[in-house]
């Protein structure tokens, strides 16, 4: 499939996130209940960024053992479901908080100093700190949620590749090879770590918006 013909409801179909309906396409399992309605906008959830789940567990994940408690903390600090932290911390950095990119970005979550100093993070050094880096993506991704709405599969693709590509690609994921092999793959990590099928990579937002 090339990546101009590319188109969100065909990934998701693809990682088996969606079942069709007359007209959409909706989260593999949904009429048990309703999916929520989007945060912002007229933009209806097709993959709902996910909340923290009221009675979450500690996750039992590859993630260095010290990382690990962290991660969750943060998690539910920004009311996140950590698995989602975890996977993209896996899928950008495989949880080393040393890396760095040939675009500069940097740490766990492989965050770049631009994005970092919008939440007060002066220093690229800064975000070696595994507990700076984690805080400045998850209050990005609360941002990019904002944004989009609970449209995980745009806000992964704004975090790879930036709002105004999103925005200028009509609020689709972007023709780039790289930011669709990237929804992919987080996509495919989440729905692993969650050890279930993929219809409960769908959880929608509580509806806590707040940084």
């Amino acid at each position: 499939m090339s990546a101009a013909k590319s188109s969100k409801p065909v990934l998701a179909a693809q990682m088996g996130l969606y079942r069709h309906t007359s007209s959409r396409l909706l989260p593999v399992g949904a009429g048990a209940r309703t999916a929520q309605p989007a945060m912002i906008g007229k933009l209806q959830p097709r993959t709902a960024m996910p909340s923290r789940s009221p009675d979450a567990q500690p996750l039992r994940t590859s993630s260095p053992v010290g990382l690990a408690p962290l991660v969750d903390r943060t998690a539910q600090e920004h009311d996140i479901d950590p698995l989602l932290l975890h996977s993209i911390a896996r899928v950008e950095s495989r949880h080393q908080p040393d890396a760095i990119s040939h675009a500069g970005a940097r740490g766990l979550m492989q965050v770049i100093p631009p994005t970092a100093r919008r939440f007060g993070v002066e220093g690229a050094e800064q975000l070696h700190d595994p507990q700076t880096n984690l805080r400045v993506s998850a209050r990005y991704l609360k941002t990019l949620q904002q944004r989009f709405g609970n449209d995980l599969e745009l806000v992964l693709a704004a975090y790879n590749a930036g709002e105004g590509a999103v925005e200028k690609h009509g609020r689709k994921i972007p023709p780039y090879r790289e930011t669709q092999d990237y929804v992919r793959k987080v996509l495919a990590e989440y729905v692993l770590l969650r050890g279930v099928s993929a219809s409960q990579a769908g959880h929608a937002f509580t509806g806590k918006d707040s940084l």
